[in-house]
């Protein structure tokens, strides 16, 4: 893994590390800051696309509302 340096506005490191657990480091946190972020804007981008689906083919949703009104 290529180690890099990300510098922080001075106001805003302060508030990470009242932000993180005791028991983590700085990186750690950001780091799974980042990830989680990437994570939900997958999880977004795939609910979109479901969406539009959905939304242009009519027995899809037919077929999924009686599916989930099981």
């Amino acid at each position: 893994m290529q180690a890099t340096t990300i510098k922080l506005d001075s106001a805003l490191h302060p508030a990470i590390r009242r932000m993180k657990p005791r028991d983590q480091t700085l990186a750690a946190f950001v780091r799974e800051l980042v990830s989680s972020e990437e994570k939900r804007r997958t999880l977004e981008a795939a609910a979109e696309t479901c969406g539009a689906l959905l939304a242009s083919n009519k027995d899809e949703a037919a077929w999924l509302a009686a599916w989930e009104a099981g």
